[in-house]
């Protein structure tokens, strides 16, 4: 039996093995941009949706981006891993970065605060909120 979904909530969310698959012409120009930015920032934003149950956040991508990227395009990351959940200011949507001990992902929506609140209620996190 699948596990209750708690939250459902279109997001980006920041991918590091994130490449552009060359599919047509007009993205080989797209590309170099996209690497460009890859380098600079860690990772390319993947649109999609992330869900909350009780025990996971999951991020996955939609099928637009499935089409046209390579990469980790799907993330499952237990509550019981996360450390931090800080909110972090952003480019018209705030970003929240779950930090675990061996790294973190970020991903960006609106509302983030309110879904960054919720994991750490839903998983009764020892993790702290910080709004930077």
């Amino acid at each position: 039996m699948a596990e209750e979904i708690l939250k459902s909530k279109r997001v980006n969310f920041l991918v590091a093995d994130a490449r552009v698959k060359l599919v047509s012409v007009s993205l080989i120009a797209l590309a170099g941009v996209l690497e460009a930015f890859r380098e600079a920032y860690g990772g390319l934003w993947v649109g999609g949706k992330l869900e909350l149950t009780r025990s996971a956040v999951r991020l996955s991508a939609n099928t637009l981006n499935r089409v046209v990227q390579d990469g980790t395009l799907d993330i499952e990351l237990p509550l019981a891993l996360i450390r931090k959940v800080s909110v972090e200011g952003g480019f018209i949507t705030n970003i929240v970065r779950l930090d675990t001990d061996v790294g973190s992902v970020e991903f960006r929506c609106f509302g983030a605060k309110g879904i960054a609140r919720e994991m750490v209620r839903v998983g009764r996190l020892q993790a702290s909120i910080s709004v930077l």
